[in-house]
């Protein structure tokens, strides 16, 4: 694409890998190279160009250049497209931008316009570079490079990013400031109203800690720090402000002045003994079940911060653990344990600001299982403790034992590898939101690689558990059969017995009707037997013998007259059933004769 008039040129190697015909393009990404190659900003003006020229890319770049000729710095092709995801309650938005000119302001923009919500109400984290977020800040300086994934949270109302800028002028947001105070050696993360003077400050560690005021000695207030000032008329830095709080020796307290106990305004103190009270009901009760005391817990929390939070799991640890892991590989979750204190200074801020955060709300719900639990009585904690020893060994309850009592509140990421749980990370309540997000995200997708092995090795197992079934019940099977011909074997055996000694029966009564052979001298018939097997057979019989009686002669040789006649073939004569009676003079058969043993029809 040229346009010679106003001397601007696009050389044809960076137009093969900008500008291309919007027919398969994604609009997102034309609307990112229009914007890109123009470097028009403002994303009402893009898109009403690119819907101008019906999102034809080309046309739209020559028409707006030919307006302003003054060409764009030189970039090279590697620094137009970089693709990333922004995750928004659940759901990814790929985005295709050049980093090295879009600004976090212009990436606001665009997931304002997709998303629909305004760009004030909203933050993004995740960003590879720890640095201060500012609208004119490029994707670039901020750590964005291929496949970067971030994350974009609402930011709530209680939740501040105010701060007193450099030079004293202010460029807050919402009237609070955020402190991060080492209070003997531990660090907490707290969140004050700007109109909250100094004092105040001092005198809720007082009232948190038990560290009297005239016994504080603090280090990193701004010069010309008094008691009396308010926190929106002090330089502070950004995003934190950092404070260091130690007790000063007996002999220093005692030189403080009366005057310190003056100027008392905890209303307007923005922190957890504010906002609980005194006759606030307990998380958790001693006496009480477990399933009871997590009723309790969800029910008490649930007044405190309102209903956006994770879901807290209803059981035991016991049961907790097996609703994250006695499942599928590809349905197994990492199981987060929620450990609480409302004796804990960082408690109540970790609760309200963090994990009632409706992103970490949402994400946590959807990847993890969470369990929680008070361990503001000594009871409970002994009672948590004895449960993890009980789950996973004496060197797990140690591991939790470190952090229990005095570095509440504690977010505890469990895993199971191999069939055993282990502990993957440890979160303190002094963890911003933006990084336990971040190391949230780093513990799903950590797990999802060993779930994926799982889910291999669980493939495999079922395999070999189908091929040993199968292969047991082909055994089965050949037993089976084994045993069908051993029975069948048995019964043929039998029948075959039963018909020889039916045979035999039948043999022995026929032999019983036949009379002896004719003494020598009686008139009597050589009667010659040809059998159907070739065989002969020969016998004399009294002409008075009865045919029938031939019958049985035959039959007790094996050819019984039921199934076997008797044949004359000189001359052809088939002796009939009514013939049976007539002696063999009757059927002149008194000499030699030839009768053939034949089969019935």
């Amino acid at each position: 694409v040229s346009t010679q008039s106003t001397g601007y040129y696009i050389t044809n190697n960076l137009s093969k890998g900008l500008i291309m015909s919007h027919g398969g393009e994604d609009r997102e990404v034309i609307l990112a190279n229009f914007q890109a190659i123009t470097g028009v900003d403002d994303i009402a003006i893009a898109l009403s160009t690119l819907e101008q020229f019906n999102w034809d890319i080309n046309n739209a770049i020559v028409a707006t250049v030919s307006e302003d000729p003054t060409p764009p710095p030189s970039m090279s092709p590697c620094e137009v497209n970089t693709t990333f995801k922004v995750d928004w309650k659940g759901r990814e938005h790929t985005f295709s931008l050049n980093v090295a000119q879009a600004t976090i302001g212009t990436l606001k923009e665009n997931l304002s316009s997709r998303v629909g919500v305004p760009k004030e109400s909203f933050t993004i984290i995740g960003f590879p570079t720890e640095t201060v977020q500012t609208e004119h800040k490029t994707l670039r300086e901020m750590g964005v490079v291929q496949d970067t994934r971030l994350v974009m949270i609402e930011t709530p109302n209680h939740v501040t990013t105010a701060h007193r800028g450099q030079g004293g002028s202010s460029s807050g947001i919402s009237g609070r400031y955020r402190f991060k105070i080492i209070i003997e050696d531990s660090e907490y993360e707290l969140v004050f109203l700007a109109t909250n003077y100094v004092r105040q400050v001092k005198s809720y560690v007082e009232s948190t800690y038990q560290i009297p005021a005239s016994a504080q000695r603090w280090e990193g207030w701004p010069p010309g720090t008094s008691d009396m000032l308010e926190l929106r008329d002090l330089v502070l830095e950004t995003p934190y402000h950092r404070l260091k709080v130690t007790r000063r020796p007996q002999e220093e307290t005692r030189q403080s002045t009366a005057s310190d106990e003056e100027f008392m305004d905890d209303d307007v103190l923005e922190s957890p003994e504010s906002s609980r009270g005194p006759a606030q009901r307990p998380l958790m009760s001693v006496g009480k079940s477990p399933e009871e005391n997590v009723m309790q817990f969800l029910e008490v929390f649930e007044e405190r911060y309102g209903h956006v939070h994770p879901s807290f799991h209803i059981g035991t640890l016991k049961s907790a653990l097996t609703v994250a892991f006695t499942v599928p590989a590809d349905l197994k979750r990492p199981l987060i344990v929620f450990l609480h204190s409302d004796k804990a200074l960082a408690g109540h801020l970790f609760c309200s600001q963090v994990i009632c955060s409706e992103s970490i709300a949402s994400y946590i719900d959807q990847h993890f299982v969470m369990w929680a639990y008070d361990l503001t009585e000594k009871r409970l904690q002994q009672q948590v403790l004895a449960e993890c020893q009980s789950i996973f060994g004496i060197s797990g309850r140690q591991q939790v034992e470190m952090y229990v009592p005095n570095k509440l509140p504690l977010m505890i990421v469990i895993t199971k590898v191999q069939s055993a749980p282990q502990v993957f990370a440890v979160f303190q309540g002094d963890i911003s939101p933006d990084l336990l997000m971040a190391q949230l995200m780093d513990a799903v997708e950590n797990y999802s690689h060993t779930r994926s092995i799982e889910k291999a090795a669980e493939l495999e197992q079922e395999q070999r558990s189908r091929l040993r079934e199968l292969q047991e019940q082909e055994y089965l099977d050949s037993l089976q059969r084994d045993r069908e011909k051993v029975e069948m074997k048995k019964i043929e055996e039998k029948e075959k017995q039963l018909k020889e000694e039916t045979e035999e029966a039948k043999l022995s009564s026929f032999e019983d009707l036949v009379p002896p052979e004719p003494h020598p001298g009686t008139p009597s018939a050589d009667i010659t037997f040809k059998l159907p097997s070739g065989d002969r057979l020969n016998r004399k019989f009294e002409h008075r013998t009865q045919l029938k009686v031939l019958g049985y002669f035959v039959g007790s040789k094996g050819y019984p007259p039921s199934n076997f006649k008797l044949v004359q073939n000189f001359p052809k004569r088939q002796f009939d059933e009514d013939e049976m009676h007539l002696t063999l003079e009757d059927l002149g058969l008194t000499r030699r004769e030839v009768l053939y043993v034949e089969e019935r029809d």
